[in-house]
């Protein structure tokens, strides 16, 4: 198994399935019961069992295609997970309206469907390599998600984690540059955690910019 793909797939799903939970849990002390957190999980799984039943076809396609577009991907989201840590340690606060809370567990719905389908569009890249290795990052932070968020509830929606996308978002950099240099240099696997060093110091100096 790839190990590298395996964390990439367990820190992307983490990372969206848990602002998933936590707007779940938001929701959860205002109507005081368990159905938005039944909602979550429809939202979810609307997306990821579509996502692992058709991804899997991913191999029909030429490898270097699939590296390349893969890369991309990686790239997109690694810079959106940076730009999102960089909001927070800037102290940079996004504007939230009032209408958020009354829009009842059709939202808790949407949102959760939306954050699946940011992690599904990482997986996916992942598949490519190692499509065992992405499902069980997946299965993993999937359950991780709902003990942590039935036992924590209403506190898991104060977790901040701008530190794990500081580090993913390195993560993601790293394989699509290894991805990209193995298309056209043949570049070994060994090189990523080169990349991925490089990378943290890169992340780290655009933060402090």
């Amino acid at each position: 198994m790839n190990i590298a793909i395996f964390l990439a797939s367990l820190g992307i799903s983490l990372l969206e399935l848990s602002e998933a939970g936590a707007v779940a849990s938001i929701y959860h002390g205002i109507y005081k019961s368990n159905v938005p957190f039944l909602y979550a999980t429809l939202g979810v799984i609307t997306v990821l069992i579509p996502t692992f039943a058709l991804g899997k076809f991913i191999y029909l396609l030429p490898l270097n295609y699939v590296l390349i577009g893969s890369a991309i991907i990686l790239f997109y989201f690694g810079y959106k997970l940076l730009r999102s840590a960089r909001r927070y340690f800037k102290g940079v606060k996004r504007a939230k309206g009032d209408d958020e809370k009354k829009e009842g567990v059709v939202v808790v719905f949407t949102i959760s469907a939306v954050e699946a389908l940011e992690a599904a569009l990482v997986i996916i890249a992942l598949m490519g390599e190692d499509y065992y290795a992405s499902l069980l990052g997946t299965i993993i932070a999937s359950i991780i998600v709902v003990v942590l968020t039935y036992t924590l509830k209403s506190q898991i929606a104060r977790i901040r984690l701008p530190h794990m996308k500081f580090f993913l978002s390195a993560l993601l950099f790293s394989l699509g540059t290894l991805w990209v240099n193995e298309v056209f240099i043949g570049l070994s696997d060994l090189f990523l955690p080169v990349f991925f060093l490089g990378f943290l110091v890169f992340n780290y100096i655009i933060i402090k910019i």
